[in-house]
């Protein structure tokens, strides 16, 4: 045994770190600048439908800026989005974050809090989405439960690339959705390169 430690301790000192898994950390948010995603509530209205397009896509030392811009029939708003090692926060005014989804998620982290809610990962699943078309048909996503300090729960599908792609709350003992993506598409051509 202190022969097998001994070669081990021999092999990292030399810089043989093909052992350690340097693949970038899957991206649960859209990110790719024109990526435009629409959302419905499917109890209320068509006119109520939100749409979401990754405006722009910029990388820092502490992560990649995503600004997106949400809108309907009623509003528009940009926001900008911090992305790092599975991080998603929103970047507010101030300069504070709230944090989405954690660094690690979701192999490395399974259970934080984030303001006052106590969140988890529930579990992998095919993403199934009648009549929206993802790039790979055999998708699969993370479902993220939250439950609230007053006890409510919510579920929500996240899935790489794209993000929350369906949201569920618990009501009456059984899980109602209240969010799901309904479109995926670009409204520009993506840029070859990726992000500046």
């Amino acid at each position: 045994m202190r022969h097998a430690l001994a070669a081990l301790a021999l092999l990292l000192a030399a810089g043989c770190d093909h052992l350690v898994d340097h693949r970038p950390r899957a991206i649960f948010s859209p990110w790719e600048e024109g990526r435009t995603l629409i959302y419905e509530d499917p109890s209320r209205p068509m006119e109520t439908r939100t749409q979401v397009r990754v405006k722009s896509l910029t990388t820092t030392p502490a992560g990649s800026m995503a600004v997106k811009t949400f809108s309907n029939f009623t509003m528009q708003i940009d926001a900008t989005y911090r992305l790092h090692e599975g991080l998603v926060a929103e970047r507010l005014d101030n300069g504070n974050e709230i944090m989405i989804l954690p660094e690690g998620f979701p192999d490395k982290v399974s259970r934080w809090e984030s303001r006052g809610a106590m969140n988890f990962v529930v579990g992998w699943a095919k993403v199934d989405l009648p009549g929206v078309k993802l790039p790979d048909p055999d998708a699969m996503g993370v479902w993220v439960e939250m439950v609230a300090p007053g006890g409510a729960r919510q579920r929500t599908l996240w899935v790489p690339d794209f993000g929350e792609v369906q949201a569920m709350i618990w009501v009456r003992g059984h899980w109602l959705t209240v969010n799901r993506l309904v479109f995926q598409g670009f409204s520009d051509a993506p840029r070859l390169g990726g992000a500046k």
